[in-house]
């Protein structure tokens, strides 16, 4: 990647703003790194704190790479004949810098985050469709794919981080997209990656316990989330889930407008008649309060199931109308809407139906279930990815939900799978660890519920295959250990009916691309 200038390392840090160390003044800047690793020449180095080290430690290697200058914390000592700032704060000091580097390029486009516990990247997705389906150029950034014009990859983070983000959002404006829209992470707004971006509208889709080992407690994570609804700045529109009282308890006292969607009594987008057949959503949005325009009433159809699906897009409805979008023209674009991999996305081959899910936590494992409930299958039949990396007690909750959905959906045994090859494929560290096995496993025999258990995702698959009969469901589970499972899955039932393999469409690994 080559940037796109370079910058005298002292028009990033005015004065007062940390205190310099070495030659500032002749330093030049054309690039950004926070890993050792992959410094390029002419970086400037920002040493973050991390969960096991701090990055200063790594200051050295950094230099050896070609970095021209050091951002350190102040107690760490500059290495001898280095450049750079001490400072306070790093994470602010990146976001910072990296937003005069990139000439603040957001304050000349169009932008839409979304946070909440689960729906984030759907929901982007959807808003991103329903713009372009208006004609509007867009950008976007989430968890399963990041779009831009001539390029698009698998991201490594949900919300990358600010010096990141600031590249991304200046390529999307020089290549012609004046909008983006951006997955919002708690991380994010802790670690200050979208500080200095003015949106003109946040949603926040729900909210529930998760990311505990980031944050110290519950209220800390939620005061993440609602910390972005409350800096949106005024004009910009608050979109809330009304259904859930602490996400509509998020618009108190913000200087946006605030606007609801929901099922519940008094939203302003309410979500009617909901319909949920195979692979498919139907149901009405209606405009309840005159808070978006007239009163009406909107037929839409999505072609992905779930009765979260419709509160998505019940919220990327309200926010498109505050964009300036025609509410029918919103409505109708929905049915073009391609649904985003893993996210209860689903597969018929022959009289086999495959639904597949990424659930991370316990609210997404309910939600799933009970789409897959609602659809009154034959037989189901479940794999599920142990979570590997995230803690005993993450894959202990997982196996209650899993147990106490045993006895209305019946697929015992569950099949689990710890992934052990495909895990060893990815750059971050996914492994599942003995502890998170043990505390899976006492969980599900505790609730009743018999496991299968395999060490490899293809062993666990063909079991699952081998017990499904015509008109059943297998549903597949899980983060990055179940990301080959659909299409292993998908090539043994077709084997069965005795049609073709198809080509092989692998599905990324979380990594950068250079654009």
């Amino acid at each position: 990647m080559t940037d796109m200038r370079e910058c005298p390392l002292e028009d990033l840090f005015p004065p007062g703003e940390g205190k310099p160390f070495g030659n500032v003044q002749d330093v030049r800047v054309r690039g950004f790194s926070i890993d050792s690793r992959r410094t390029h020449p002419g970086d400037l180095f920002v040493a973050l704190p991390g969960g096991v080290t701090h990055g200063a430690r790594y200051a050295a290697e950094a230099l050896a790479r070609g970095a021209a200058a050091l951002v350190l914390p102040p107690d760490a000592e500059a290495p001898e004949g280095a450049a750079g700032f001490w400072h306070q704060e790093p994470y602010s000091a990146l976001a910072q810098a990296a937003l005069r580097f990139y000439m603040d390029p957001g304050q000349r486009m169009t932008l839409v985050g979304v946070t909440g516990t689960n729906g984030k990247t759907t929901t982007a997705l959807l808003v991103a469709h329903l713009l372009e389906t208006a004609g509007r150029n867009c950008a976007y950034w989430t968890t399963t794919l990041v779009r831009l014009p001539d390029v698009s990859f698998r991201p490594q983070w949900t919300t990358p981080p600010a010096h990141e983000m600031q590249r991304f959002l200046r390529v999307a404006l020089d290549r012609g997209h004046q909008h983006a829209v951006l997955e919002v992470s708690s991380h994010a707004v802790r670690q200050e990656r979208i500080a200095g971006l003015n949106f003109a509208a946040g949603i926040a889709t729900n909210f529930s316990p998760d990311h505990l080992d980031f944050h110290p407690s519950v209220e800390d994570y939620y005061d993440a989330k609602r910390s972005f609804i409350r800096n949106l700045p005024p004009g910009a529109a608050a979109v809330l889930s009304r259904d859930d009282p602490q996400v509509f308890a998020m618009g108190q006292g913000v200087r946006a407008d605030v606007v609801s969607f929901g099922v519940a009594p008094g939203a302003d987008v309410c979500l009617r008649d909901l319909r949920q057949q195979q692979g498919r959503l139907e149901g009405r949005l209606e405009l309840c309060s005159g808070r978006l325009g007239h009163a009406g009433s909107y037929d839409f159809e999505l072609p992905m199931p779930g009765r979260h699906n419709g509160l998505n897009a019940a919220a990327a409805f309200a926010a498109a109308l505050k964009l300036g979008i025609a509410a029918d023209a919103a409505a109708d674009a929905f049915k073009t809407f391609k649904a985003p991999p893993r996210r209860l996305e689903w597969q018929a081959v022959g009289p086999y139906i495959i639904y597949n899910d990424v659930a991370m936590n316990e609210a997404s494992y309910h939600a799933v279930l009970r789409s897959v409930r609602d659809l009154r299958p034959e037989q189901v039949v479940v794999v599920c990815a142990l979570r590997g990396n995230r803690g005993a007690a993450v894959n202990a909750r997982i196996a209650r939900i899993l147990a106490a959905w045993q006895p209305e959906l019946r697929f015992a045994p569950l099949i689990v799978s710890e992934s052990r090859s495909d895990l060893r494929e990815y750059a971050v560290d996914y492994t599942v660890r003995p502890e998170e096995i043990v505390a899976f496993s006492e969980e599900a025999l505790m609730g009743g519920l018999r496991l299968s258990r395999h060490e490899e995702l293809p062993s666990a698959i063909a079991e699952a295959v081998e017990r499904l009969r015509p008109g059943g469901v297998l549903l597949l589970l899980g983060t990055f250990g179940m990301d080959r499972g659909p299409a292993i899955a998908k090539e043994l039932l077709r084997q069965r009916v005795g049609l073709p393999a198809e080509p092989k469409q692998g599905y990324l690994e979380p990594h950068e691309a250079d654009y």
